[in-house]
């Protein structure tokens, strides 16, 4: 009953929210600033890499809460950052700096700009460990009244990562998870399959015709943003992957319930990798967190970002966040 009480409280008070019609883009995507960050981390070796990322604002950047995104496997910043196709834009970096947040969108390490290192000793907490030390670089080296308020974003794995490191640093004020689930599930492939992907060797890419059909439900979303999704395709570093398929086997292991901050979860009603039929069971998955929320967007997969109602879910996440840590 306590848990369902906290998930109650936010749940009511953003429903009103959600039934509005979502707002069109008032401006172009030239309003928005673009800036490539760089950022020295030291890994588990005792070696400095650079993790590379790309801050989104829009005028000053005094008092705007930041939002840290980290996206999934086979994606790198640019998940983020989709561009605009067949008339729609698909930014939620863009949408979220329009709305007055700074948005530092992270190549994790060994993906996109960001320095390569050995793929079997990139794992789970290697990068949990670099988001990290990017959130405190980016307090440290900020002036005054400027990166105070952190928020970790992230899709999928990199949902994983902001939990874990969360849960063992405790930089950010509030955390959103989309298209990621700590409760017990299925994922509809054979696992025979799955094991069969090891042998590429330390960096490890997914054939498109896979992605396509786990990551999107093809009636809710454009062949051209999945094309394009298909062609940008990242690698994932052997020890991530194998930390990914642990975790889908045994939950338990995912450091959830040190979380000590208000939490989202957004998940996709049609997504085959964290479907939205276990949004009430993963209400209960971050039991010391002051609240919950769990949000399904209708009609939408796994690439939360890539679907048409896109929209629906950012404006569910901005007006979240405005009640939690605004």
């Amino acid at each position: 009953m306590k848990t369902m009480s906290r998930v109650m409280g936010t749940w009511m008070a953003l429903l009103l929210v959600l039934a509005l019609p979502v707002p069109a883009e008032a401006t172009g995507p030239r309003d928005v600033k673009v800036e490539r960050r760089e950022f020295p981390v030291r890994l588990a070796n005792g070696q400095s890499y650079t993790v590379v990322g790309y801050l989104y604002y829009q005028g000053s950047l005094k008092n705007r809460p930041v939002q840290i995104l980290s996206h999934g496997i086979t994606y790198n910043h640019g998940y983020w950052d989709l561009p605009e196709l067949d008339g729609q834009g698909y930014s939620y970096a863009r949408y979220m700096a329009r709305r007055h947040y700074a948005v530092l969108a992270l190549d994790l390490p060994g993906t996109g700009e960001s320095d390569k290192l050995d793929g079997d000793a990139l794992n789970l907490a290697e990068a949990a460990s670099a988001l990290h030390q990017v959130a405190v670089h980016l307090r440290a080296t900020a002036e005054k009244n400027t990166f105070e308020t952190l928020i970790y974003v992230g899709h999928s794995f990199g949902a994983l990562i902001s939990t874990v490191a969360q849960a063992q640093h405790g930089d950010a004020q509030a955390v959103v998870n989309t298209g990621w689930l700590n409760t017990q599930h299925e994922v509809p492939v054979d696992g025979s399959v799955l094991l069969a992907f090891l042998e590429q060797g330390p960096y490890i890419r997914f054939p498109g015709e896979m992605r396509s059909a786990l990551f999107y439900n093809p009636a809710n979303a454009s062949p051209a943003v999945m094309a394009h999704d298909n062609e940008v395709a990242d690698a994932v570093t052997r020890g991530q992957y194998l930390d990914l398929l642990t975790v889908l086997a045994s939950p338990q292991l995912i450091p959830a319930a040190e979380l000590r901050v208000p939490v989202m979860v957004q998940l996709g009603e049609l997504d085959l990798v964290a479907s939205g039929a276990y949004a009430e069971a993963e209400s209960t998955m971050y039991p010391n967190a002051p609240s919950v929320w769990v949000d399904t967007l209708a009609n939408t997969g796994h690439v939360l970002n890539g679907h048409y109602g896109k929209e629906r879910g950012w404006a569910a996440i901005d007006q979240w966040l405005r009640r939690v840590v605004r």
